[in-house]
């Protein structure tokens, strides 16, 4: 598609395609189209247009690597969990876990959240991360030893 550019780190990408966020509507909207038309499943973020196959969404995947690599059962610890999101495509994970973030500056996509994250930053883009780690460490320096 003349005008759209890969996401720069796309030769580390495994299961999708991620395409530069254009600042043109009109090329956002045909990327998205073009991807669709191929079958593929699409989300917007802050920074990509994101297209992949198949039906499957982070909580899936959440669940199988946070189970696989760390023995933790997600459906059991899910209020030990603190996730941080910021696309359409993270609507599963703010459905699921209790302890949700987004950064500020997505505010306009709540529109597109069946349930809203718990917790919106002040900061956005990175300060937004940041923000959310630094009241997790001063969560835990209150808590009684």
């Amino acid at each position: 598609m003349p005008g759209a550019a890969f996401a720069e780190d796309q030769p580390f990408r495994l299961t999708s395609l991620a395409f530069v966020q254009p600042d043109d509507p009109a090329m956002r909207h045909a990327i998205i189209t073009s991807l669709r038309d191929a079958g593929a499943e699409v989300t917007v973020n802050n920074l990509w247009v994101l297209g992949w196959l198949g039906q499957y969404d982070k909580l899936a995947m959440t669940r199988r690597i946070m189970a696989k690599n760390y023995s933790i059962d997600i459906d059991r610890n899910r209020d030990a969990i603190l996730y941080v999101g910021d696309s359409a495509n993270d609507a599963p994970m703010f459905g699921f876990f209790r302890h949700t973030v987004v950064r500020q500056h997505r505010i306009a996509l709540f529109a597109e959240y069946p349930t809203p994250p718990s917790w919106i930053t002040d900061g956005p883009g990175g300060a937004g991360f940041v923000e959310a780690a630094n009241a997790v460490i001063s969560s835990r320096s209150l808590q009684p030893s």
